[in-house]
């Protein structure tokens, strides 16, 4: 079974791959950068490793994917909560931002360690907000994410 018949698409989740060779490993932070972006893989890795050669930081370590985002005009948001504090899982996350209008483009950690985009995917009814990855990540919890100066999910 291939991995996009194994994750189907929801209205919270479609499967994407932004590996150029279409592999699936430990590259969530590259995807989700590029992928939100809008910028190739290649030259997100390039641009990502001047970053680590100039300040020493791993290249998927949050210090250098925040110094990355921030160079090209990103904002950098906390976690964000319900009204009652409990956190948002990305599945609850994608609908909320769908429900508030275009925000554009989110990146942002979710379940821990994993990466995402988030973007909107034109629909009959208007955009809808789908985690674009390789796997259905949408149970995961949000935590810190990203989006180009002056929006907010």
């Amino acid at each position: 079974m291939r991995r996009e018949e194994k994750y189907p698409e929801t209205d919270t989740f479609v499967y994407f791959n932004a590996n150029p060779k279409g592999r699936v490993t430990c590259d969530c932070w590259l995807r989700a950068v590029c992928t939100g972006l809008g910028e190739s893989y290649n030259k997100v890795l390039k641009e990502m490793c001047d970053v680590h050669l100039k300040t020493g930081y791993e290249l998927s370590g949050s210090k250098a994917v925040d110094i990355y985002l921030q160079s090209k005009g990103w904002r950098k948001h906390r976690q964000p909560r319900m009204p009652d504090n409990t956190k948002y899982t990305g599945r609850e996350f994608c609908r909320k931002i769908t429900a508030n209008g275009s925000v554009g483009n989110v990146i942002c950690n979710i379940g821990g360690n994993h990466m995402v985009a988030i973007l909107p995917v034109n629909h009959g009814d208007g955009p809808k907000y789908k985690i674009h990855d390789t796997w259905d990540s949408t149970g995961g919890c949000i935590g810190n994410y990203w989006t180009k100066a002056g929006g907010v999910a």
